[in-house]
């Protein structure tokens, strides 16, 4: 070896003191023991769960040790604590923290880190009773563990293979029949597609199909779900010796709880994942070893089957936990390093205490309060879809009472431009449209209506029982005409559920949710309330009454109406009305639809429900999103804040005004859209307000308040709306044509609308050449206009300063900066044409981000 090659005297020196170093490592600990790890201690330790009771033979309890630090974290130091039983006779620890019945009694399990410690109490109860292999109980589990009921495997739409689970074993009762029964699954029948072979063997359980295709002795195309030297082996073995029985429906799972709900690491670190079940006996028990984990961002974290999270990158997701029957999830953030709490927020109401305790968690600082400018522009726009007018911004501004954003929210929602923006929102989810609701006469009473309900303040859950159980001929009955005719009872149900519990169902039409717990005899079950709803025609055309028949149609009424018996595509039977909970009612009933809607609005979906999609109204998103596609694998962004305003507005007898109200004066709401360091790339935790593009009709009367030339609105017969119509006071949208509010955005409400404002080339383009932009700037009567003299009724001598606040205090809600009224002052004085410059900046105004988006 040459010299060069060992490097220079230096590199060679650092080689050899890292050998000594190491050889000294050694020696040290071989005589003092391994170190802990060199990071700092917690202030605090405490056991997870802090009381646990072991129930029956082979019962277990996976403890987590978790720290408390000096910067607000709270990490898990399982891996780092030293764990006594203090009686080994009655438990004893395994791998990890995992403490296993033995005998009756009572112990306390004791962990240490460094000089802390933290104590539990664990009870052993009922190591006398033997322990009954079960399939509800054991098998279910085993298989969802395993994925083998999941999405991508037997639990698809058709199965795999020819045998069909129930997602997650949802189903068990019918799981049970295609594994100890047999058969070959079939989507549009109820009976088997091929004989029926049983999948185990009781004389010999070895020889099973439903173990050798597990352990892949026979071809499996699921590949090896465990092998013969398993404990999930043992037990199906044990179950199959037994006999296969099906057991208790009593050891069905009830619901499921997951610590933590919200969990904070850093990259790089791990935490592990507690998994507790619920019965209906109020018995508990950790399942933690029988679940399955997905991570919803491999790139923010990963989990493994023991359920330990790794911090890959920083973000935010979710890890999905699939048990027995039931979905649930845990929320990780994953930051780069701590960050110190600059100062601390007072919040204004509940709402802020479950949002800034959560950023606290993430190590986020929320941003500082919106100057009183943004405040006012976010809040009329967000109340009455109007910008404020330059007098009522000067006068806001120079307002000294503390009180006065709440003054100012308790006038918004008094005013007339709060109707008609609130009739427009519910007119667009309520789907009020001609092509809708078939005939201009039934559009207009049905706009009526909504129209009142907003004008009157009535309450939500009235609103939606007189919409699902509408009987007559005005009003809400409308809702289920096109052209006369009545919608097949699947799409309305569905579409009720979706819009008043947001849940989407129709993917059980035909078979059970691929991806959610809904059966496809829940939603024929729902979908039967609808099969007593008719119509016949009552005096001149177009003049139909709807109504509840229990015989059924009847031909001597009006015209002939269709069969509106429900019938189940795969039994070929007809419906009974029955709610998801099983309950059923009497064919010998009333209005099923009245029944129907009086279960809705009393089940906590709908108050949840409606507080999400309001919510999606005031921020960029709802805490769902999309706003009515609730369920297990698309977690609430804050499941607890989400609760707790379902609760409130329950309380405050549904009233959209209070919960309005309750929102705007949260300090989170009235957050600035300019973020700090700690919160610019967070888009979920309401840390700072994200800006939204205004919907195409706000953006029209917004175009038109600030030039101050209305928009002229002709329908397709050539009628004209009166002038000074808003696009937002337009009845029966699809009358009215226009290009402007087709390239922003405009719904067709045919269908439940999903407002996506994404910009496109056709709105570049209408900026610069389309009238909107371009005639209303300079026209006869405009702002502009008599600002500049060209007017009849011009203003006098306005000067260059006064007319940029005007335009700015009309079109940002805000006075100029310094900088910005100093540059376009000296742009005025450089340019030949004073009435041309003006424009310009008018037209600069009207298509800046500012002014088009809501911050």
């Amino acid at each position: 070896m040459t010299r060069s090659s060992l490097g220079s005297r230096s590199q060679r020196l650092f080689v050899i003191t890292s050998v000594l170093t190491i050889a000294f490592g050694f020696a040290e600990s071989a005589l003092f023991g391994e170190r802990e790890p060199s990071i700092d201690l917690p202030q605090s330790l405490r056991l997870v769960p802090d009381k646990a009771v072991l129930s029956g033979v082979g019962a277990s309890q996976k403890f987590l040790v978790v720290g408390t630090f000096a910067d607000g974290i709270k990490r898990d130091l399982t891996e780092r604590a030293r764990f006594v039983v203090s009686d080994v006779e009655l438990a004893e620890l395994r791998s990890g923290a995992q403490v296993s019945a033995l005998a009756d009694g009572e112990l306390v399990l004791s962990a240490a880190v460094g000089a802390l410690t933290a104590k539990a109490q664990v009870q052993v109860v009922g190591m006398d009773r033997e322990r009954k292999s079960s399939f509800v109980r054991d098998v279910v589990r085993i298989l969802t563990r395993h994925g083998c009921n999941s999405t991508d495997c037997h639990g698809g739409v058709k199965g795999k293979g020819g045998l069909k689970l129930s997602v997650n074993g949802v189903n068990p009762r019918s799981d049970y029949e295609w594994i100890v029964q047999g058969g070959v699954y079939q989507v549009t029948s109820m009976e088997s597609g091929g004989p029926r072979e049983s999948r185990v063997d009781l004389a010999f359980p070895a020889e099973s199909l439903l173990l050798q295709k597990a352990t892949r002795t026979v071809r499996h195309g699921g590949g090896e779900r465990f092998d013969t030297d398993s404990t999930d082996y043992a037990r199906m073995a044990d179950w199959l010796r037994d006999g296969a029985p099906y057991g208790d429906e009593r050891e069905r799972i009830e619901s499921i709880e997951v610590f933590p709900a919200l969990g904070v690491l850093q990259e790089g670190s791990r935490h592990g994942i507690l998994v507790t079940a619920r019965f209906a006996d109020g018995r508990r028990e950790d399942i933690s070893d029988s679940v399955r984990f997905d991570s919803g961002n491999r790139e923010v974290v990963d989990v493994d089957d023991a359920g330990v999270v790794r911090a890959v990158a920083s973000g935010e997701t979710s890890v999905l936990v699939h048990a027995a029957g039931h979905s649930a999830s845990a929320r990780f953030g994953v930051i780069s390093e701590p960050l110190s709490v600059e100062e601390p927020v007072v919040p204004n109401n509940f709402i802020d205490e479950f949002v800034f305790a959560k950023l606290e968690k993430l190590n986020i600082q929320p941003s500082r309060l919106a100057d009183d400018a943004e405040f006012l522009r976010r809040v009329c726009l967000d109340l009455t879809g109007t910008l404020p007018p330059p007098d009522r911004v000067h006068e806001f501004l120079a307002n000294s009472d503390p009180q006065k954003r709440e003054k100012v929210i308790d006038v918004l929602l008094e005013t007339q431009e709060y109707i008609d923006y609130w009739t427009f929102r519910f007119a667009d989810l309520y789907r009020v449209s001609l092509l809708a609701n078939g005939l201009h006469e039934h559009a207009w009473v049905y706009w009526q209506w909504v129209y009142d309900c907003v004008a009157t303040n009535k309450p939500l859950d009235e609103i939606a029982r007189e919409r699902i159980a509408a009987q007559g001929f005005e009003a809400a009955t409308r809702h289920y005409l096109s052209n006369g005719e009545l919608p097949r009872a699947e799409d309305a149900m569905a579409e009720q559920f979706r819009v008043f519990m947001g849940r989407r169902l129709d993917c059980a039409q035909c078979h059970d949710h691929p991806y959610e717990r809904w059966s496809q005899n829940q939603f024929w079950g729902l979908a039967a309330f609808y099969k007593r709803m008719t119509r016949t025609e009552s005096g001149g055309f177009g003049a139909v009454v709807i109504y509840e028949d229990p015989k059924g149609p009847d031909p001597k009424f009006g015209l002939p109406v269709d069969d509106r018996r429900v019938i189940h595509p795969r039994s070929g039977e007809e419906a009974s009305p029955v709610f998801l909970d099983g309950s059923e009612v009497s064919e010998a009933g009333g209005n099923f639809r009245a029944a129907l809607a009086d279960w809705m609005t009393e089940h906590p979906f709908f108050a949840e429900a409606a507080v999400n999609r309001m919510w999606s109204y005031l921020f960029h998103r709802g805490f769902v999103e999309p706003v009515d596609d609730f369920r297990p694998s698309n977690p609430a962004t804050h499941p607890e804040l989400l609760a707790a305003l379902a609760e409130d507005f329950r309380g405050h007898g549904h009233d959209l005004k209070h919960l309005l109200r309750r929102i705007t004066r949260s300090r989170t709401y009235q957050l600035t859209s300019e973020p700090n360091p700690s919160n610019e790339s967070d888009l979920l935790n309401y840390s700072h307000h994200i800006p939204r593009p205004l919907d195409a009709e706000v953006l029209l009367d917004a175009i038109s308040q600030v030039t101050g030339v209305p928009e002229e609105f002709e329908n397709r017969a050539g009628g004209r709306e009166p002038p000074g119509t808003r696009a937002i006071q337009i009845r029966i949208v699809d009358e009215y044509p226009s290009e402007f509010l087709t390239l922003y955005g405009r719904v067709n409400r045919l269908t439940v609308p999903e407002r996506t404002v994404e910009p496109n080339l056709g709105q570049a383009l209408h900026m610069l050449v389309g009238t909107t932009y371009t005639e209303k700037l300079l026209s006869e009567g405009s702002r502009l206009a008599k600002l500049v003299g060209q007017s009849q009724s011009p203003n006098e001598n306005v000067d260059d300063a006064s007319i940029i606040e005007e335009l700015y205090l009309a079109a940002l809600s805000r006075l100029p900066s310094t900088e910005e009224r100093g540059r376009l002052l000296e742009m005025l004085r450089q340019r030949s044409s004073r009435v041309e410059s003006l424009k310009s900046l008018l037209w600069a105004l009207l298509t800046s981000r500012e002014f088009a988006y809501n911050h």
